[in-house]
């Protein structure tokens, strides 16, 4: 069972996940070989998750606006996807906005992602139009979560 806590932005094993999350994100959405994600808000949150001394996962929540935060870098190793370690990642991030005072926990995926879709529907998700900047993506899908 994996284990899921915050780390600081500069971990090398959350470093090393994103890193690999990126290549994989070059290759399933033909980015440019040097495509790198845009830098996070200094108030963002990562967590990593772990199978005893292995990092197996990754994500971040960034604060967006008041009472609204956004799910980001999620990223499992694609060995031990389908064993709950991005249900874990994303409970842990929804315990994380509350307690900032979030009320909404929303996300960006892509329609060559349908195994994320399927999670995000299933943990209770919905649709929403695409917010920036991704109203112009065809191929972005774009969630949202109230949390309680």
């Amino acid at each position: 069972m994996a284990t899921v806590a915050e780390c600081p932005a500069d971990d090398g094993f959350l470093l090393a996940l994103m890193t690999a999350m990126t290549a994989e994100l070059v290759v399933v959405h033909d980015f440019p070989p040097d495509a790198r994600p845009r830098p996070l808000a200094p108030a963002s949150r990562y967590l990593l998750a772990r199978d005893g001394p292995r990092a197996i996962g990754c994500c971040a929540v960034e604060p967006v606006s008041p009472g609204v935060y956004e799910l980001k870098r999620m990223f499992v190793a694609p060995d031990v996807r389908g064993t709950g370690v991005s249900s874990a990642l994303v409970a842990e991030s929804e315990r994380i906005a509350r307690s900032g005072g979030g009320t909404r926990l929303r996300l960006e995926t892509g329609t060559r992602r349908p195994a994320a879709m399927r999670r995000y529907e299933r943990a209770g998700y919905r649709r929403v139009p695409n917010f920036p900047p991704h109203e112009n993506d065809p191929e972005s899908v774009c969630y949202e979560k109230e949390l309680g």
